[in-house]
């Protein structure tokens, strides 16, 4: 062979080569087990969009795989109807390292579920997920996952999911409405619910349904990491189930703040509010409300002189059947304000019930403060009289 056609063959190697790689940096996703839609994408929304346009998925058992971290540059809706669906859907990361998702979406989630789908971050084998819409808009529906359309039975777990939405109807994790049914039986569990940066989300997560015979129940909210939610001049809560909505679990979650947080006006701050005046069945139980980290060492600090308010856990709810508040510590809390309310449940509360019918340490005390010692909550106000219930 001349030197000219070695010359020829070493660049045509280089040439694959290149092209290989570049192949391998933008196959960012696998899909297997799909009908029509198995191979690899560049993001999530182009996996999801394969798997919407390749019509019936019955019965599949499919994996979307995310080998290398993608930015999507729209919401990754999956839109398959229930008629037609897989038997389950897994997403998860793979190769043995951190795998983020993300991308800036205002007025919309990052992700958008169906049904029967589970997202595992796992947390095993160096694998690991972080799910993150930057968008600091104030937009109605601004999230990073979303439950719509009558998604349900979906599983989050095991993820880090960051959000910074800063208005009062958004979450970083957001209930919205439903057609038929609502969006029912899906579990958020394990996870790391977070802020994007130093923009801080009003809630963490969000539910308001579409109805009473069309509403979100029967969800689940568990052993997750609810912190750093906070609006400076604005109501804020960890949770807040804000209408049309039912039977609920939320339990083994710690709500927390890693820094001290300054009011520049006169709000309301609470971990977990049920506003649902027909809705019934609820079980609050085992969270840990203050500190500074999951670990209970430090104090959660609310600080500024404005009439601000704290409640760890309120509940307006039906009174057809009764909902339960059991086991839950209020704890490691500093709070200051101006107000001097008489009106309760007053400046500071740790459980309140403003309307239904709740069963509250019936089964296992809940604890304000705590059980041996002084300090475990600072109540302080600069006008008299202020009510702490």
């Amino acid at each position: 062979m001349n030197s000219f056609s070695l010359h020829r063959l070493r660049l045509f190697r280089i040439l694959l080569m290149l092209v290989l790689l570049a192949a391998a940096a933008h196959a960012q996703v696998d899909v297997a087990g799909s009908t029509g839609a198995d191979g690899t994408y560049a993001t999530l929304k182009a996996a999801f969009d394969a798997l919407n346009l390749n019509g019936t998925q019955a019965g599949n058992v499919i994996t979307i795989s995310i080998t290398a971290s993608t930015v999507e540059s729209a919401s990754a809706s999956l839109n398959q109807p229930s008629v037609s669906s897989w038997t389950s859907l897994t997403i998860q990361p793979s190769g043995g390292a951190v795998r983020t998702v993300s991308g800036s979406v205002a007025g919309g989630a990052l992700i958008n579920g169906a049904d029967n789908v589970t997202i595992d971050g796992l947390n095993s084998g160096g694998n690991a997920l972080t799910i993150e819409n930057t968008s600091t808009s104030a937009t109605a529906g601004t999230s990073t996952i979303r439950f719509i359309n009558d998604a349900s039975n979906n599983t989050v777990q095991n993820c880090t999911i960051k959000g910074s939405g800063t208005g009062a109807t958004t979450g970083t994790v957001y209930y919205s409405t439903g057609t038929t049914t609502g969006n029912d039986n899906n579990t958020v569990s394990g996870n790391i619910i977070a802020p994007s940066g130093s923009n801080l989300p009003l809630n963490g997560v969000y539910s308001a349904g579409t109805s009473v015979s069309v509403d979100n129940s029967g969800n689940t909210v568990s052993n997750n990491d609810i912190q750093d939610y906070y609006g400076a001049a604005a109501a804020s809560n960890g949770i807040l189930i804000a209408s049309s909505s039912s039977a609920w679990t939320i339990t083994g979650n710690k709500f927390f703040q890693t820094g001290t947080r300054t009011a520049t006006a006169g709000n309301a701050h609470r971990a977990i509010q049920i506003v649902t005046a027909l809705g019934v069945n609820y079980t609050v139980s085992n969270n840990t409300i203050g500190y500074a980290d999951n670990a209970g060492t430090g104090v959660t600090t609310y600080d500024g002189a404005f009439a601000n308010l704290f409640r760890g856990i309120e509940l307006t709810v039906g009174t057809a059947s009764a909902s339960s508040v059991q086991g839950n510590t209020v704890s490691g809390i500093s709070f200051s304000t101006t107000s001097g309310t008489t009106t309760l449940p007053g400046i500071f509360s740790g459980i309140v019930v403003l309307g239904g019918n709740v069963n509250i340490g019936t089964v296992t005390p809940n604890t304000v403060g705590s059980g041996t010692g002084t300090g475990a909550v600072s109540v302080t106000s600069t006008t008299s009289l202020g009510v702490i219930t």
